[in-house]
């Protein structure tokens, strides 16, 4: 049987049971029932905003609520700064959670270091067939399925304020290129100035950890490509496009247009809705931030790709990034571990559907028939704006799937925008940044090595 544990529960009770919420999220008085003698799933989680964690923490409670199924379902949410450290750190110490969640990015890491397992036999063929292309190909190598994903959301979009854009830029549109966004920022930065308006920005940008990868995307709109060739054989950071973002880089820093630092990339939006910038890049994630952080900017805020350097809104401008869920090589019981799995997102439809409803259609599911629902319930209803939905739709339509080379290079190119951001030598800076990556292949034995091509 289960007993019933209410409400605010107190540490030590989080600590024995290891759900412990982030710090910042109030449990409400939603019962959970622990049911004795079941076999424990223990899932970690990424900490992220408060309302995604609600989401997971309700989903977690609804789960446990099954009094007949011999699994109790634990979660502890981890840092997502931290995350790949503990990760490490457990397998080390042989305290490793039996189901983790791991970015499409990094899953390659987890399955050659041997801590994700291959869970193609856990899952039957209706289930994986149901998978759309892009979520398929993003846990699949060699032909076995490593993860199950969650979700797909575009790493890069530009959010502005409708009401700031229209008093400041004396526009209603943002322009399409980049040269022309530019001159806007400048207007924007003279009638802030004339209005006395301080610590207000044009326009925010990722930094740190953040600009290695939420500029895949406007890395791919400029070179036609990423940082090495799709083989890894080589570099490709003297490819046309990869000065034209050093010297974008160097014009908002140079010019005042951006704020010399600022908090993460992932909550940049709130500077937007607090004021603090007229536009910023972003993802796709951020339309269920301002509604839940801020509903009553809804008709203020909005959302499009971003610009392009020649204008066109063709081109991938964003990476499809996302998370899936996996089953750790120490799992003890693995077929166990796959039925909270099928809960959460790979068999229960109203579970599924009910999540990114919950998130306001800030993500895509990555099941066919999942996301034919949510395009349904979507259509018929009034909280998210439709410009937010198609710009969403628009963009995940052209957007490429993380890269899976080597972190080293993305933090190189990362490197190479922060040093003409400084104002540092364009050209210079190429050149050291063309060098390190050569470098790192090099070193890795990388060339030939892309398990995507094989």
């Amino acid at each position: 049987m289960k007993k019933i544990l209410f409400g605010v529960f107190s540490l030590f009770s989080l600590c024995l049971l290891s759900c412990t919420p982030p710090s910042d999220i109030i449990i409400d008085d939603e019962e959970e029932k622990v049911e004795e003698g079941a076999t424990s799933i223990n899932m970690w989680m990424m900490d992220f905003q408060e309302w995604e964690n609600r989401i997971n923490i309700s989903q977690r409670k609804k789960f446990n609520s099954n009094t007949n199924d011999g699994i109790q379902l634990n979660q502890n949410y981890i840092n997502k700064n931290n995350f790949d450290e503990m990760i490490r750190s457990a397998y080390e110490s042989k305290n490793v959670p039996d189901i983790y969640m791991v970015s499409y990015g990094n899953l390659y890491k987890e399955i050659s270091s041997g801590r994700a397992i291959d869970i193609s036999g856990l899952f039957s063929s209706e289930i994986w067939n149901d998978l759309t292309d892009t979520a398929k190909t993003a846990v699949t190598y060699d032909g076995k399925h490593y993860g199950f994903p969650i979700n797909l959301e575009p790493s890069t979009i530009l959010a502005y304020r409708k009401d700031l854009l229209k008093e400041y830029g004396k526009v209603e549109e943002i322009p399409t290129k980049w040269a022309d966004f530019l001159t806007l920022c400048g207007t924007m930065k003279s009638n802030l100035k004339s209005a006395n308006k301080k610590n207000i920005y044009p326009f925010g940008v990722p930094t740190g950890v953040a600009c290695a990868w939420g500029t895949w995307g406007l890395q791919a709109s400029a070179t036609g490509g990423l940082a090495v060739t799709d083989d890894w054989s080589t570099s490709r950071i003297t490819e046309p496009g990869y000065k034209e973002i050093c010297e974008l880089w160097s014009t908002v820093y140079g010019n005042g247009y951006v704020p010399l630092s600022s908090g993460e990339y992932t909550e940049s939006i709130f500077d937007v809705c607090d004021g603090k910038a007229i536009t910023t890049m972003c993802g796709s994630w951020s339309f269920a931030s301002v509604l839940n952080m801020y509903p009553e900017l809804k008709d203020q805020v909005g959302f499009i790709p971003l610009p392009t350097f020649d204008g066109s809104k063709d081109k991938v401008t964003a990476t499809n990034g996302g998370w899936c869920y996996v089953i750790s090589s120490e799992c003890k019981d693995k077929a166990k571990a796959a039925e909270v799995i099928k809960f959460l997102v790979a068999e229960d439809t109203e579970q599924s559907v009910d999540y990114f409803s919950r998130a306001f259609y800030s993500k895509f599911a990555t099941r066919k028939s999942v996301q034919a629902l949510v395009n349904e319930k979507a259509s018929k209803q009034n909280d998210v704006p439709k410009q937010w939905i198609d710009t969403l739709n628009d963009v995940a339509s052209r957007a490429i799937l993380e890269p899976i080379y080597d972190w080293n290079i993305s933090v190189a190119v990362e490197g190479m925008f922060e040093e003409s951001a400084m104002g540092n030598g364009i050209d210079e800076t190429i050149a050291k940044c063309d060098k390190t990556v050569k470098d790192i292949i090099s070193r890795n034995n990388l060339a030939g090595t892309n398990p995507r091509l094989k």
